[in-house]
């Protein structure tokens, strides 16, 4: 029986910054990690056409490396990845966005017609890495999303790559380098002390968004006490790098839900939201109206 990927991602690469760029290399680049990402078999579970986690992975590519010297290192490149994910919102046509995250220090070696090769036992190479990484906390969102703490076996396997991955030398793996890389992303969720916003991911998604189309009244005041346990989070890590990447995906959905609330439903959340998400204060105070 043939088996049926997890997920179904779009791949855009731009190179309009490399000079000289050979497009055909990275034609087959944009090729490979769309296959790489599509084909290979992340869980042991087999999926439906439309059970498909939808995402959406846009590489620009900044720069070619250069060695101490000054000159190009031949196939070497940095620049950003920024990888998008959504859940189908049951019984409708519409998605709920599970992740909006722009990873800042992604720098790969790409030869023409490379094979991509991963292993969960350890990196083969940093490309491969992170996108291994990505895919794994993409799968984990999702069942997170679907079943309390649903997703721990493939969170697990997203940590794992972190920690087989600690003697790249490319960054974004180590906690000593900063506070907002993969390491403290996967490092953070996994930590209890943000087991508030896994229980939120369930409560929020399975019982409110998921029954807003057969009870909006019911399924939004759902995601509105799930969003109450922001608070809970910012009381033990406030300003935490991991609240910043759940804002960015789920900011303008939550606005949303506000402006369909009447004032005394959400007299409770908005300190809350204002609290957990301070640099968008205004946004909240007029969705408070």
């Amino acid at each position: 029986m043939l088996q049926s990927q997890e997920l179904r991602c779009e791949v855009k690469v731009n190179t309009n910054q490399i000079a000289q760029a050979d497009q055909s290399i990275f034609e087959g680049f944009e090729t490979g990690v769309r296959e790489f990402m599509n084909n290979t078999k992340w869980t042991d579970e087999d999926y439906d056409e439309f059970e498909k986690i939808q995402c959406q992975v846009f590489i620009n590519v900044t720069n070619q490396e250069k060695s101490a010297t000054g000159q190009l290192v031949p196939n070497s490149y940095s620049g950003t990845l920024t990888i998008i994910a959504q859940r189908r919102i049951y019984n409708s046509a519409f998605d709920s966005p599970l992740l909006n995250h722009q990873d800042k220090a992604f720098a790969f070696t790409y030869l023409p017609n490379q094979a991509f090769f991963f292993s969960e036992n350890a990196s083969q190479s940093n490309l491969t890495s992170v996108l291994a990484f990505y895919a794994y906390l993409i799968i984990g969102l999702d069942k997170d999303a679907m079943a309390p703490k649903g997703g721990d076996a493939e969170l697990l396997k997203a940590q794992a790559v972190v920690n087989n991955s600690q003697n790249l030398g490319e960054p974004g793996w180590r906690s000593s380098e900063n506070n907002n890389n993969r390491y403290w992303i996967i490092n953070d969720y996994l930590n209890q002390a943000f087991s508030p916003l896994r229980e939120l991911m369930y409560d929020y998604h399975r019982l409110g968004m998921d029954v807003l189309v057969s009870d909006f009244k019911t399924g939004r005041q759902a995601c509105l006490k799930a969003l109450e346990k922001l608070d809970k989070i910012w009381d033990q890590r406030p300003n935490a790098f991991l609240l910043q990447v759940f804002y960015n995906a789920k900011r303008q959905e939550i606005l949303n839900v506000l402006k369909n609330t009447p004032a005394a439903e959400k007299a409770t959340l908005i300190p809350i939201l204002k609290k957990t998400d301070p640099a968008q204060g205004s946004k909240y105070d007029e969705a408070a109206k």
